[in-house]
């Protein structure tokens, strides 16, 4: 399943490479699931998890090691988040692994906090809007140029 999911990626990725030129407009790609693995890989490593450096690791990287730790769950919850995404610290023997100091990445190991990562996505879309419709990156702004009308100043 995740090399047909890969190789959609490759194909959406090689649209927008090549879009520009073909229609002389802009077509920019969220790399939403490399960030969600960044953003858990970079945890588990905090909490000391044998797992590749996030920046460096190649979505291969992230398919082979993830099963090694992400099905580590916490217990006795109807939907058990997985202990790298939810947790700051590693459940205690006390706890019975059933609770963790929460960090603030995760709310459920589903949703991002929206305090912390939620509005940082929110940022990301507004990045590449701004670069888009502001003439950033070499084209010229859709308002006419300097001085016009920007959808992100």
């Amino acid at each position: 399943i995740m090399e047909g999911v890969r190789q959609i990626n490759e194909i959406i990725r090689d649209v927008a490479h090549k879009w520009h030129a073909d229609h002389g407009t802009n077509f920019l790609v969220m790399e939403y699931a490399a960030y969600c693995n960044h953003v858990t890989w970079a945890n588990a490593r905090h909490l000391g998890y044998n797992a590749s450096v996030p920046s460096a690791a190649h979505p291969e990287v992230f398919d082979a090691e993830g099963p090694h730790f992400l099905l580590e769950r916490l217990k006795e919850h109807v939907w058990a988040p997985s202990v790298p995404m939810v947790c700051n610290r590693m459940p205690t023997a006390e706890s019975g692994g059933t609770y963790c100091e929460q960090n603030y990445l995760f709310n459920d190991g589903m949703h991002f906090c929206a305090e912390t990562l939620a509005a940082r996505v929110g940022a990301g879309v507004a990045c590449l809007l701004g670069c888009a419709y502001n003439g950033k990156g070499g084209s010229e702004a859709k308002s006419g140029g300097e001085g016009g009308d920007s959808l992100i100043s």
